[in-house]
């Protein structure tokens, strides 16, 4: 009877509670219009004067001149500024610091730091690297879940590398678990770590096949065999999956092509062979992260290096312009990566240019083209209605001047503005052609 008389009501209960849930999700919504003198069109390369762009919850449902503006939307009247899409920093090291055997939660915390420094700076999406033990996994889920703030986070998970190679962890100790963990020494072994990162929640997988410069290792040494290689994108690529490889010296970039590398990190010695083969490989991108460079031996020498990894250093910072400049050139697909400190994000910028991309493809390299390569474009990568409401505002137009983009005074992510620092922002002059003494000028060099 009981029974009975429970099932009756339930329809009755559940028709009384409906209105409040739904008078609850209404109220909860928020409505905002955005104002502007001009709107950055990326795909077109336009201005559009005078935009107006309404924002329901986290995306953009409409954009126009005159659109209709309901009558609980707040309206965010930025003036003369310029919207452009938020950027998108293809290589970062979110999570880390403290040292290269700082740990999991020391990584974790100073990632939370680092997030928040990032999205401040107009990066309102990355490409993590991976810190230790997927310390960047639990702060790409917080940000998701809105514990703290930060940009959008696709994360490595844990970078592989070959047992004392770069990016396992050196110097090191016997009891450094992250230095054995994700090492391995054959394809067999690099399968299993592969899928075990994907395992743990990893967005895709970071390999580093060459030597490197903080890590005290030779940059023009190759150390995966070419089945190691096959072996993690095989299996990555099987998962749906992408892999990036970093790779400085011209035989770990052919080794990475001729595998399906998804991207290439740095590539700083590509030889003309490498361009032919990336011009038929039409799915791989290069990530040139020049800002790096400006302090990589300064970098180097504080970890300790002998004095032939100095000289092959050396030797690297004085050709690494001039190959990317061959690459640009020859039509190989750019993405926008740092690989810097967070916050320094945005000194990619006049640096692309230097070596011959237009401000405006600079710009697509880290909105348009960079969404496209995280397979992220219907949400991400532009400003268009039905994408997230991720906007940043300058004051001028950086198709001009791409200096305009060294400081970003204002910044919306998912519609809601993190950032509003309009009127602090200092003269833009044209930076120093020295990348060293760009940076120092920008107060990037530590």
């Amino acid at each position: 009877m009981k029974t009975r008389i429970t099932t009756h009501l339930l329809p009755l209960l559940l028709a009384l509670c409906l209105p409040v849930f739904a008078n609850a999700a209404a109220e909860s919504k928020t409505v905002t219009v955005l104002k502007a003198a001009h709107l950055l069109d990326v795909k077109t390369g336009k201005l559009v004067a005078n935009p107006q762009v309404l924002i329901e919850n986290e995306r953009i449902t409409a954009i126009g001149n005159n659109i209709n503006v309901p009558d609980n939307a707040e309206i965010v009247d930025l003036g003369d500024y310029i919207l452009l899409p938020g950027f998108i920093d293809a290589h970062v090291h979110l999570a880390g610091g403290g040292g290269l055997n700082a740990g999991v939660a020391r990584g974790a915390l100073r990632g939370a730091y680092n997030a928040k420094l990032t999205l401040n700076t107009g990066f309102t999406t990355v490409r993590s690297m991976g810190g230790a033990a997927f310390s960047g996994i639990a702060l790409r889920n917080a940000i998701n879940d809105g514990d703290i703030p930060g940009p959008r986070l696709f994360d490595g998970g844990a970078m592989l590398s070959v047992t004392g190679g770069h990016c396992s962890g050196q110097p090191s100790s016997p009891d450094n678990i992250t230095e054995s963990r994700y090492s391995a020494n054959s394809p067999d072994e690099f399968r299993h770590k592969t899928r075990e990162i994907f395992k743990y929640g990893a967005d895709f997988v970071k390999i580093c096949i060459t030597g490197g410069f903080v890590s005290g290792t030779d940059p023009t040494s190759v150390q995966f065999t070419e089945e190691e290689v096959r072996a993690v994108i095989e299996t990555a690529h099987a998962l749906g999956k992408k892999v990036a490889v970093h790779a400085y010296a011209p035989e770990g970039v052919k080794i990475a092509l001729n595998a399906g590398a998804d991207s290439i990190e740095h590539g700083s010695l590509l030889d003309d062979e490498n361009i032919k083969l990336f011009k038929k490989s039409p799915h791989s991108v290069l990530v040139p992260t020049l800002a790096v460079f400006g302090t990589a031996l300064e970098r180097a020498e504080r970890v300790g290096i002998t004095p032939l990894t100095r000289e092959r250093l050396t030797h690297v910072l004085s050709v690494y312009k001039d190959n990317i400049r061959k690459a640009v050139r020859a039509g190989i697909p750019i993405i926008y990566g740092t690989d810097g400190p967070a916050g320094n994000n945005t000194s990619e910028f006049p640096l692309l240019v230097e070596v011959g991309l237009s401000p405006l493809e600079v710009i697509r390299s880290a909105t348009l083209h960079a969404a496209k390569f995280l397979d992220a474009e219907k949400d991400i990568g532009s400003i268009e209605v039905g994408k997230y409401a991720d906007i940043v505002a300058v004051k001028a137009d950086p198709t001009q001047n791409i200096d305009v983009l060294s400081y970003i005074p204002w910044v919306m992510k998912g519609g809601v503005i993190y950032k509003d620092k309009r009127g602090e922002e200092k003269p833009v002059a044209r930076l120093p052609a020295n990348i060293k003494d760009r940076l120092a000028s920008a107060n990037l060099v530590r």
